[in-house]
């Protein structure tokens, strides 16, 4: 009996010491690693059913003292798959799994961010380590491909210069239909700063991009909001869709410093001209009976010999650091991008400082960021719109490739072309210079735990001044030779933006749950520049006397004195209010309702507020019953979404009455009031399916939309006995754009040394103007825009914008080859030609690891469009051979004679169908270095490697602005800035 009791004593007390050994607390170590080996910092590790937790550093390793043994850890990060793992001693080591499809990821949708299987518009999301590689001078270039319906021309190869992006198609007939930017919440006025400049003959150079002020390498993911469901909370501003960029954040696992470099240079043309070499050249001028005299006995490439192969470098550093309850990041980017062309360049100096601290337990949050930026153009006279002089590339293209530059005295000949390439490069400079200030502050604290007010405050300010100068010794330039002109122009470009939210996030039920948000918020932005000029100087006269003093630096010394020119836009002023409501029931079904109303300056007396509503179901089929436990579907989702967005993009001052000074006491009225001006509005259907298979190994979505756009902004000439002077007006037309999107990402092999991943995705638009008739008439309006210029050309217009017809569709003189003499048959008028509109636009990308090796592929194109050859207009007819001047070599070819006058017709449509690599890029992961080093990757990179095309011209992709009277142009070629293949090398770390 004793013996019984002391052996049961005995075991509960070997009991209570177990138990006591079991939840004794212990510090838990370790390191997380992806499937490559390589440490993963900012993964959450926290223990489960507790609020005990940490994340780890930038070596992948994390500290978590308290954990009793048994206890369950959690391991969590974007772009893997949750993790756990029980506590059964000191250390812990954890490989995460990537996964390809992560719904649980944040999508940032305007005003907040939800979970991407929360989202019921069409978004399409592009994350840091999916952008497009190589050397990168603008954030649009990061998406090239990479979202379906988002279509982004590149309109010069000049480094710099600002895209045509387009989001589901034209969106407007006038306005530029370029995308809203929110950088961080902040809505940008997507105008720069650089001044416009306009030089007689040598025309306008294309606009810079509008962010480049923003540092590549700081955005950690951009949202592109392509329907009314995604893009109806930012109402008069959202009809061409938004593209919102998010930056990185302070490193919440100790401190963090990365830093890299990279090098680039140009490789050659990625296609070039094919113009007569000097071989060819001779032969031409024998064939059709030339004098010899024109054979100059040299051999030249004039347009290499205006090419360069400079070292471009890049040199980047970033420092992070914090804790739970703040966190800090700055970083640091100088860039010089050497452009392909002598005497062209974009340099970049770039700072950013932000932070994000938590108070009162973390009640009260606050958030900082400061983002500057100088930027320093050296713009070459690659210009839109020059004559037949001018233009450098028109210059090189058309010189005798037998002729040398310069004569016996070593000084340049004016030649019998459009001009002296390498004169011209030495003659005019014109270099701008832009300081951008991008700053806010906010201010958030949750009233109560589901619910947070948040305040934020931000200015974007930027000024800027271009100095161009030609001086008066270059010959063969009539009203400039022997006088010579400097122009210096300045702009200021400055926005403020107050922004007030209430946002409630909390269950209503157990199984239904609300995200509510509401919020004021108010715009304005000024915009204001002014020119000065001279000519008439008496230096840098003669080649032989040239001092390094530019005209703009002694502009009094001009005898010729040009008016100062000043314009100070109307001040633009938005209030606005707006809400949305997404509620979840089960996370089966999902339905979010948006409101915004905009109240704008830019709006006519009686229309100063515009309601734009849209509303959004989702069915999760995958979450249903009869649908768990399948091991085909791990996501499946249908959507459907209705809304209304609004486009104010037309002049500030456009509804009000307006006066300009031509002289002095001398005022003319320039735009007549209209009261009942508004915006623009795209009521737009969206229906969509998201799906995952295979464990989220493959996953995509398919959509369907129709967007209809009306009250048509269109600016017309008032009717007589007014002043002569514009009057906008809106248009009851309407502007149909219907559609289909389809992406698909597979994670084809993904072994621990092995993977391979591809994404593609397509998308095709359809669009048509109808109803676009005169106010009180069924009689159609004709807008004709698209100017051609060049040598006997210049003032034709190529495209129309008319009724049952797509936006911009060409309208030419049809050719029909040629007669008996070599004249080419051409019609006496134009009729409907064809469109320049890309029906079709996709992207095709190609991950590849091998152990440390990682290859990635990013290949692209457009399909369904044509393409007009201004460059073969201006110097393709065989009468410049009698001229001393170059053709190309198709001119040389044909049945045409040499005394025939240039003249646009459609001889000069093309194909525009193009497939183009857009860069390549292999890496080396070297791990860790050392003691500090940390992640030591080297790549070496390749963009615009080639492009498959029937296109003649340098490049199919594209967009030279020929807009007449403010109607936008599309699709025309004009002797730009050629595209180059490059290629770059460099480093990356981390300490």
């Amino acid at each position: 009996m004793l013996l019984a009791i002391m052996r049961k004593a005995a075991m509960l007390l070997l009991a209570v010491i177990g138990f006591s050994a079991f939840a004794k607390a212990q510090t838990v170590t370790g390191t997380v690693t992806d499937s490559k080996g390589d440490p993963v910092s900012g993964i959450s590790v926290t223990v489960k059913g507790t609020t005990k937790g940490t994340s780890t550093n930038a070596q992948g390793v994390f500290t978590l003292n308290g954990v009793a043994n048994g206890a369950i850890l959690v391991f969590t990060g974007t772009g893997f798959t949750a993790q756990e793992s029980n506590v059964s001693g000191g250390t812990i080591n954890v490989t995460m799994a990537s996964t390809i499809s992560n719904l649980n990821e944040i999508v940032v949708v305007g005003y907040g961010g939800l979970r991407k299987k929360d989202v019921t518009g069409a978004v399409g999301s592009v994350k840091a380590k999916d952008f497009n590689q190589g050397f990168v001078t603008s954030p649009d270039q990061l998406l090239q491909n990479k979202v379906s319906g988002l279509e982004i021309t590149s309109n010069s190869g000049q480094p710099g210069v600002a895209s045509t992006i387009k989001i589901r198609g034209n969106n407007s007939i006038r306005a530029v239909n370029n995308p809203l930017y929110v950088v961080d919440g902040i809505p940008l006025d997507g105008r720069t700063a650089r001044p416009s400049v306009t030089l007689g003959g040598f025309g306008t150079t294309p606009e810079s991009n509008p962010l480049l002020y923003i540092n590549p390498n700081d955005i950690a993911q951009i949202d592109v909001l392509k329907d009314a469901s995604s893009a109806a909370i930012y109402g008069s501003r959202g009809a061409n869709g938004v593209i919102v960029i998010t930056t990185k954040k302070g490193n919440a696992a100790g401190t963090k410093v990365e830093f890299g470099t990279s090098f680039g240079t140009s490789a050659g043309f990625l296609k070039k001209y094919e113009v007569l070499d000097a071989s060819q050249y001779r032969a031409a001028l024998k064939k059709y009976n030339q004098p010899a005299t024109l054979d100059k006995g040299k051999t030249l490439d004039p347009l290499d010999d205006i090419t360069q192969k400079n070292l471009s470098s890049d040199y980047s550093l970033a420092l992070s650091s914090g804790n739970e309850n703040g966190k800090v990041r700055a970083s640091f980017l100088a860039s010089r991008a050497r452009g392909f062309l002598k005497n062209s360049s974009l340099d970049k100096y770039l700072g950013s400082f932000g932070g994000q601290y938590k108070f009162l337990d973390k009640k009260l949050s606050l958030d900082f960021n400061l983002r500057a930026g100088n930027t320093k153009e050296n713009i070459i006279n690659a210009s839109n719109n020059a004559g037949s002089t001018g233009n450098l590339l028109t210059a090189a293209l058309s010189w005798n490739p037998t002729e040398d530059y310069r004569d016996n005295t070593g000084s340049f000949i004016t030649g019998t072309g459009s001009g002296n390439p390498q004169a011209l490069l030495k003659a005019y400079s014109d270099i701008a210079k832009v300081n951008s200030v991008l700053a806010d502050i906010s201010a958030g604290y949750k009233l109560i735990d589901n619910l947070e007010y948040k305040f934020l405050f931000a200015v974007n300010n930027a000024t800027g001044e271009r100095n161009t100068n030609i001086d008066g010794w270059i010959q063969g330039y009539p009203g400039l030779s022997g006088l010579g002109t400097g122009t210096k122009s300045f702009a200021k470009l400055n926005s403020q933006t107050i922004t007030h939210t209430l946002n409630y996030n909390g269950n209503i039920t157990s199984k239904l749950s609300i995200n509510a948000l509401a919020g004021f918020e108010y715009w304005k932005t000024d915009y204001s520049g002014s020119t000065f000029s001279a000519a008439g100087f008496n230096t840098n006269l003669t080649q032989s006397s040239i001092i390094k003093i530019k005209y703009t630096d002694i502009l009094a010394n001009g005898n010729i004195q040009t008016p100062p020119s000043t314009f100070v836009n109307p001040t633009t002023e938005l209030q606005s209010y707006f809400g949305r409501a997404v509620l979840n029931y089960s996370d089966k079904y999902l339905l979010t309702a948006t409101l915004r109303a905009d109240g704008s300056s830019k709006f006519g007396k009686n229309n100063r507020y515009g309601y734009f509503p849209s509303v959004a179901a989702k069915w999760n089929i995958s979450s249903e019953d009869f649908m768990k436990g399948g091991s085909l579907f791990s996501n499946l989702a249908l959507r459907a979404s209705w809304g209304v967005t609004g486009n104010q993009e037309f002049p500030a001052g456009a509804s009000q009455e307006q006066f300009g000074f031509n002289s002095y006491n001398s005022a003319g009225q320039f735009n007549v009031a209209n009261p009942n001006l508004k915006w623009e509005s795209t009521t737009s259907y969206n229906f969509g399916l998201d799906y995952a298979l295979k464990g989220g190994k493959i996953y995509g979505s398919l959509d369907y939309y129709d967007k209809n756009t009306t009250d048509i902004l269109f600016q017309s000439t008032a009717i007589q006995p007014a002043p002569a002077s514009i009057y906008f007006i809106n248009l009851p037309a309407n502007l149909k754009n219907t559609g289909v999107e389809f992406s698909v990402g597979a994670a084809v092999v993904d072994k621990t040394n092995f993977g391979v991943d591809v994404n593609f995705n397509i998308a095709n638009n359809k669009n048509l103007l109808t109803n676009f008739f005169a106010p009180g008439t069924t009689t159609p309006i004709q807008i004709v825009t698209g100017e051609i210029n060049g040598q006997g050309v210049s003032g034709t217009l190529a495209q129309i914008i008319t009724n049952n017809r797509p936006v911009n569709e060409f309208y030419l003189k049809q050719f029909s080859g040629y007669d008996a003499t070599g004249n080419p048959i051409v019609a006496a008028n134009p009729t409907f030609s064809g469109d320049p509109n890309p029906h079709t636009v996709y992207g095709l990308s190609t991950s590849i690891r091998y152990k440390k090796f990682s290859l990635g592929i990013n290949t692209g194109g457009a399909a369904g469009f044509l393409i007009y050859n201004n460059t073969a207009t201006s110097i393709t007819n065989k009468f410049g051979l009698t001229q001393g001047r170059n053709i190309d070599v198709a001119a040389s070819n044909s049945g045409e004679n040499t005394s025939s006058a240039a003249a646009a017709s459609t001889r000069f449509l093309e194909k525009g169908n193009y497939f183009k690599l857009r860069n390549a890029t292999l890496r080396y992961s070297f791990g860790n270095i050392g003691k500090y080093v940390k992640g030591l990757t080297a790549f070496v990179s390749g963009s615009n490697l080639f492009v498959i095309t029937k296109f003649t011209g340098f490049d199919p992709e594209v967009n030279i602005d020929k807009s007449s009277n403010n109607y936008p142009s599309r699709s025309i070629e004009y002797v730009p800035y050629p595209t180059p293949r490059t290629i770059s090398f460099g480093f990356n770390a981390s300490l």
